[in-house]
């Protein structure tokens, strides 16, 4: 999360390229002998596996229609809420016209009918089928819920993009049939019909690929990412065909603009990044681009902050219990005051090398379940799916270790051997097994970011830039509606007292805190971590995860919602000492429904 990224603890050592090239080759080799052995997943696993509900129904597109229950269809099946269920479901109901979804899709590819469609289990923003025609080809439609972003041009962008990355960038995305980025077609919905992707998802497989194979599946991503950032976009935004933009101008073409085009030639236009829509920031109105320079793009972020923080009165997504008795309250005042000293500096405190900056194209979910490889050959990448809401945005904002390597556990600086923990012959079985599979994570890691250094040295020290003092309040500032205000305030304060070095001498500090502003600031963020730890202690009775929206699967819902139950009133029985604390801890409990819920849900 952007706040945990922001105050994170983690340096990582700036290599220079003279450095790294003395070094690889042997680190290479001595991570393959001694890790090779232990090719075992190193992804976290969820407290609460997905269970999904799948329904299909067979027979001809009449009888289809007529014969299933189309509400499932319509509605999210693939879990419950704990609390907020109907604001969350209502997010995710799409109505649509069954039979019309499957006529365009047999005449998408020149089918006489379709005989079966399949729900499949369902990702947060949309809706995706399996239609099988009469003559045995398949293909998905997907059709987005109400929650992933602005009509039409999230459909339009989405398909724009697969056509780019496909066919321009060489890089594995399904084959788009045909698609319609408005209600007024046979559906009744927007949609995209795309092919099935083939083999099968790599996170299936991950724990039974070898090291090597891993290690050529890093390689080729590598590639990808290389790709993304060779590409070059006159502006940041996101990606569409002419035609689905009212009148785009000339600097707007990624190349010149060709009177025979047709409308298909790609520009740039409004962004689709979900940080200018989710938790209610969709309802404001600002500037969400296409913007021709850094620092419009950089200042639209924090006046939507701004507008958020004006328009609402309640904050969502906090990473910490608050609100209680003797507790960090979050005020608009703070807010306001932090976001208007953040834009005091910053344009000074963006990368001085442009290359960071450069408008870029990338997909920042690269977990295994979005890499489609053949089972035979895993190295292989088939497809790379869920390319919605993708964008171009600077590199040093969009740089990120793709989510299949990451892990739990701490990141090795530098390029050293990364050894086994001292004692780890006395370990049990389990705990070794552990130590192996956290150093082979670890391995994996830092070969992704010799890799980078090598193939896109921008790429790599974009990442760096992100764990700069810098980098993590550019990355902060741009979810204060939601939360963090003391810890960016601190991170103001500790910039105003490194000005010089941090930005130099030829422009004066514009930030002019005084030893009262230190000592409250320090005060609030102490109370913040308090209820950050207050939290992630409820979380962790729970069995549940850091940003937890309620989100549960079928089968754990009595489970969960008892253990909720439970947990609320051993919290209150431990934390209450009176019966007005105890009211103002009820008042501040995030983890049921509210009488009046924000409006932002």
């Amino acid at each position: 999360m952007a706040l945990l990224a922001a105050s994170a603890t983690v340096y990582r050592t700036s290599t220079s390229n003279a450095i790294l090239n003395s070094l690889p080759i042997s680190w290479f080799r001595r991570q393959l002998f001694n890790y090779s052995q232990f090719a075992t997943s190193a992804r976290p696993t969820s407290p609460s596996p997905p269970h999904f509900r799948q329904y299909t129904m067979t027979s001809h597109d009449a009888d289809i229609s007529r014969d299933c229950d189309v509400e499932q269809f319509y509605n999210y099946t693939s879990g419950r809420w704990l609390w907020n269920e109907k604001y969350q479901l209502a997010r995710r109901y799409v109505e649509f016209d069954l039979s019309g979804l499957l006529q365009v899709s047999a005449q998408a590819i020149g089918a006489r009918s379709c005989v079966k469609v399949e729900k499949l289990p369902e990702g947060n923003f949309s809706k995706v089928f399996l239609i099988t025609m009469d003559d045995g080809r398949e293909l998905i439609a997907k059709l987005p819920n109400p929650n992933a972003g602005r009509p039409h041009l999230t459909t339009a962008s989405e398909a724009a993009t697969m056509d780019y990355v496909r066919n321009v960038l060489n890089i594995p995305a399904p084959r788009v049939y045909g698609w319609s980025s408005s209600t007024d077609n046979p559906v009744k919905a927007e949609y995209i019909l795309m092919e099935r992707s083939g083999g099968v998802e790599l996170g299936k497989i991950w724990h039974e690929v070898s090291w090597e194979e891993r290690l050529e599946v890093v390689r080729t991503l590598v590639g990808y990412e290389k790709a993304f950032v060779s590409a070059n976009f006159p502006m940041y935004g996101s990606l569409y065909y002419a035609k689905d933009l009212p009148t785009p101008s000339p600097s707007q073409h990624l190349d010149s603009v060709n009177s025979i085009d047709n409308g298909e030639a790609f520009v740039v236009g409004p962004t689709t990044n979900r940080a200018f829509f989710d938790q209610g920031r969709d309802s404001v109105e600002v500037n969400r681009g296409p913007w021709p320079s850094l620092g419009e793009y950089i200042h639209s972020r924090a006046a939507r902050e701004l507008a958020c923080i004006d328009k609402f009165s309640s904050y969502p997504a906090q990473q910490g219990l608050f609100s209680g008795p003797n507790q960090y309250r979050p005020t608009k005042a703070l807010k306001v005051a932090v976001l208007q000293d953040y834009l005091k500096v910053a344009t000074h405190i963006l990368p001085k090398d442009v290359n960071l900056s450069k408008p870029t194209l990338w997909h920042s979910d690269l977990h295994g379940d979005n890499i489609f490889v053949d089972p035979s050959q895993p190295t292989k990448i088939l497809n790379i799916i869920d390319w919605q809401a993708v964008n171009i945005s600077p590199l040093f904002l969009q740089a990120r270790h793709p989510s299949l390597i990451e892990f739990d556990g701490p990141i090795p600086e530098g390029f050293k051997p990364i050894t086994l923990p001292d004692g780890f012959d006395g370990m049990s079985e389990e705990a070794q097994l552990q130590a192996k599979n956290l150093r082979a994570a670890q391995s994996l890691y830092k070969l992704y970011e010799i890799l980078m250094l090598r193939q896109s040295p921008e790429v790599a020290h974009a990442l760096h830039f992100r764990e700069t003092l810098h980098g993590q309040i550019t990355g902060l500032a741009s979810s204060i509606f939601s939360d963090g205000e003391p810890v960016l305030q601190g991170m103001l304060i500790r910039l105003q007292d490194e000005w010089t070095t941090c930005v130099g001498f030829s422009i004066p500090c514009p930030l002019s805190f005084n030893s009262k502003d230190r000592t409250q600031q320090q005060y609030l963020e102490t109370s913040w971590s308090e209820g950050v730890e207050l939290m992630h202690e409820i979380l962790t009775e729970i069995g549940a995860y850091q940003g937890w929206d309620g989100w549960v699967n079928h089968n754990n819902y009595p489970v969960y919602k008892e253990r909720l139950a439970r947990c609320r009133e051993d919290f209150l029985n431990r934390y209450a000492k009176t019966e007005e604390e105890r009211s103002q801890w009820i008042q501040a409990w995030p983890f049921e429904d509210k009488a009046h819920p924000p409006t932002y849900l």
